[in-house]
């Protein structure tokens, strides 16, 4: 395991307080010279189009990047939509999509079509927050008529190789009823070097040598929505069809020893879906919404390594589904409470195989030929008290039952969970300007298939097996936010989160000896080893500039810094959990020449720095601050011109494996990897109509 390094902590901590010192100045004073107006409902502030007409803003989606703030969020990925939300509604609903990201959604809204949107706080106007502090809703002119757009983009790297995309979409919204479809097609290559050496723990070189690889990807995404009246309420139905396939190859050209290593893979994906919402009226004041969704998906792949010493071959097939029906009851407001209710059920279900070679011989795994199955409902019931109109207290208990089966050569098992997940959320806006949440919530994580199936890295002689009684980690999550909006455009956040977490998922080593095999070999596999903590502290400022010199001009910074602790299951020492990164800032600038129709962007961000552990190995990758700058120029409300250059850092990763679990296994080798950086530069071309 490995220990805290306390000096570096320190050093982070002055960091971090000199950053809070300053931000919080800035956005004192900046404060003090524009008191803000108060607004007719502390909870919902709306944005009209003239707030956004000098930024001329071509979709939903600029207009969502220029609000004071607010930070996009696009939901998780969960199985099931029962808290994947993002934080965008439209017209006040969630679209019952799965692969159809928010952000594509919103960027398929024309500027045009938009009315307003309105920021929510606090569960304001009858809005289900699902949790979140903050949320947009972008509300739709009812008669939008007939618009859409074509795009094209193409971008190059330092190295020559080309990417392009093409996409075309229309609306037609008209008599309550929108009709609306899209197309997108993309196809590109890239290619990449580096080195690679391997020392022995006596200093001995190993592996000497060069590596290049290529890549070569297409994809193609159709989307088409309804939205009209049907039986007295509304419905929303959504399709997706998407399609992408890849291939890679890649040449290690060795100096010691003399040789080479060639692996190459190629894998295709094949996707759809269908959603649908129906909402109506019901007496009383009540309403009425019910979803469903249907998701299928195959995925194949194919890969091979050559090396000197040995060939290997994987190939894979995953077959997918997911079924989700849900229903909500949102009964009339009652004096100061309003109440919803509501459950949903859903189904997922993975087949996978795999077939591992060796030297042209085949190698069973347990694990390599499994099905996974998710039977899962959660029931919920929300109440909202807004004793004043600047205070509300939002409550909801929620309660989660599922059954995983798994059945294959891991060996088959039937788990039953269930989990109560109390939430509560409560706003305070003291003053025009301020808003203050503070949170307290529990939730469950949702198993991940993949530690089910079986693994195999013949490289380092590594094997994993799936293993079929897994329970999910569950969290209990703490969190206060302030907000502070000042000088119009200005804003400053400051966020503080603290998780407690049971049942941390780890991988430890059993020994079991397989079909065919002479005797006992190690595996690798996944259980549930113990529990952990999570402290994160987010700060972002947003600072206009005209008052000091820079008309239209806006300086924002964000910082991130995370604290985890857990016992390594293999050492039983203390140690952060994987692949998280202590710390974490970006720097932005950007500026709206209103007279010229441009508008430009700067962004340096930090780079990655993440460690990784496992019973056999030590693994870090690093890489530097990167870079990226934008300038958008737009003549009309119908043409769009966008150029953008970016510039990332060379990255750096260090692999160390072990004989044995590491409290007693001797390091075999220290390999360590670098790649230089690349430059990539784009534009982009749209033309709405």
């Amino acid at each position: 395991g490995e220990s805290v390094d306390m000096a570096g902590t320190r050093g982070r901590w002055r960091l971090l307080r000199a950053s809070i010192l300053a931000l919080s100045a800035i956005a004192g004073a900046a404060a003090a010279q524009t008191p803000d107006p108060a607004p007719a409902d502390p909870n919902v502030t709306p944005y009209a189009p003239t707030y956004f007409a000098e930024y001329r803003p071509v979709t939903a989606l600029d207009m969502i990047g220029r609000i004071p703030g607010f930070q996009f969020d696009g939901g998780t990925s969960a199985r099931g939509f029962a808290g994947t939300a993002g934080n965008v509604l439209i017209d006040g609903e969630r679209p019952p999509t799965r692969s159809d990201a928010l952000s594509t959604v919103l960027s398929r809204i024309p500027a045009s079509q938009v009315l307003r949107i309105d920021i929510v706080r606090a569960g304001a106007g009858g809005i289900d927050m699902q949790g979140k502090a903050v949320v947009a809703n972008v509300i739709r002119r009812p008669d939008g008529g007939v618009t859409g757009a074509v795009s094209a983009n193409v971008s190059v790297s330092d190295r020559g190789r080309l990417s392009s995309g093409l996409s075309a979409q229309a609306q037609r919204q008209r008599d309550g009823r929108s009709l609306d479809g899209a197309l997108q097609l993309n196809t590109g290559e890239s290619e990449g070097e580096g080195s690679r050496v391997r020392v022995a723990p006596d200093g001995q070189v190993l592996l000497r040598g060069g590596s290049r690889n290529e890549n070569e990807h297409q994809s193609a995404q159709a989307t088409t929505v309804y939205e009209g009246p049907l039986a007295g309420g509304r419905i929303r139905a959504n399709a997706l069809v998407a399609f992408n396939t890849g291939v890679f190859e890649g040449l290690d050209t060795l100096s010691i020893p003399v040789g080479e290593e060639r692996s190459t893979g190629d894998n295709d994906n094949l996707k759809g879906e269908a959603g649908l919402r129906w909402n109506r009226s019901l007496p009383r004041g009540m309403t009425l919404e019910l979803i469903g969704f249907q998701q299928l998906a195959r995925s194949n792949g194919d890969f091979t390594y050559n090396t000197p010493f040995f060939t290997s071959d994987t190939l894979s097939e995953t077959t997918s589904g997911e079924s989700i029906v849900s229903a909500a009851v949102k009964f009339a407001p009652m004096g100061r409470w309003s109440f919803e209710t509501g459950s949903e059920v859903a189904l997922n279900w993975v087949e996978s195989s795999s077939a591992f070679g060796f030297n042209n011989s085949p190698v069973l795994l347990p694990g390599d030929d499994t099905r996974v199955e998710e039977l899962r409902s959660e029931t919920f019931a929300t109440g909202v008290w807004t004793p004043r109109p600047n205070l509300s207290v939002e409550t909801t208990l929620r309660y989660e039952v599922s059954r995983i089966t798994a059945t294959g050569s891991a060996g088959d098992a039937e788990t039953q969970l269930s989990f109560v997940k109390p939430r509560l959320n409560l706003a305070w806006t003291p003053a025009p300007g301020h808003q203050a949440n503070f949170k307290l919530e529990r939730n469950a994580d949702q198993l991940s298939f993949g530690a089910f199936t079986a693994s195999a890295s013949f490289n380092t002689g590594i094997f994993g097996r799936g293993n079929p009684d897994l329970r999910p980690a569950q969290v209990w999550l703490a969190q206060a936010r302030y907000e502070r909006i000042y000088d119009r455009q200005g804003s400053f956040v400051a966020e503080l989160t603290h998780e407690q977490i049971d049942d941390v998922l780890g991988q430890v080593i059993v020994l079991e000896t397989p079909p065919g095999a002479p005797g006992p070999i190690a595996f690798n596999i996944t259980r549930n080893v113990g529990d952990a903590v999570r402290d994160t502290l987010k700060l972002s400022n947003r600072l206009p500039l005209d008052r000091y010199g820079m008309t239209g001009g806006i300086l924002s910074a964000n910082l991130q810094w995370r604290r985890s602790q857990t016992e390594d299951p293999v050492t039983f020492t203390d140690r952060r959990l994987s692949n998280e990164q202590p710390f974490s800032w970006s720097l932005g600038l950007n500026q709206n020449l209103v007279a010229q129709r441009i508008s430009w962007n700067v962004n340096v961000s930090s780079g990655i720095e993440q460690e990784s552990f496992a019973p056999r190995t030590l693994s870090s990758f690093r890489t530097g601050p990167s870079f990226h700058a934008g300038l958008t120029y737009r003549p009309d409300a119908s043409l769009s011109i966008s150029g953008s250059l970016f510039v990332s850092d060379g990255f750096e990763s260090d692999f160390t494996l072990f004989s044995a679990p590491r409290p007693t296994g001797a390091v075999v080798y220290d390999e360590r990897s670098t790649s230089p950086g690349q430059i990539q530069a784009s534009i982009s071309v749209r033309r709405a109509f």
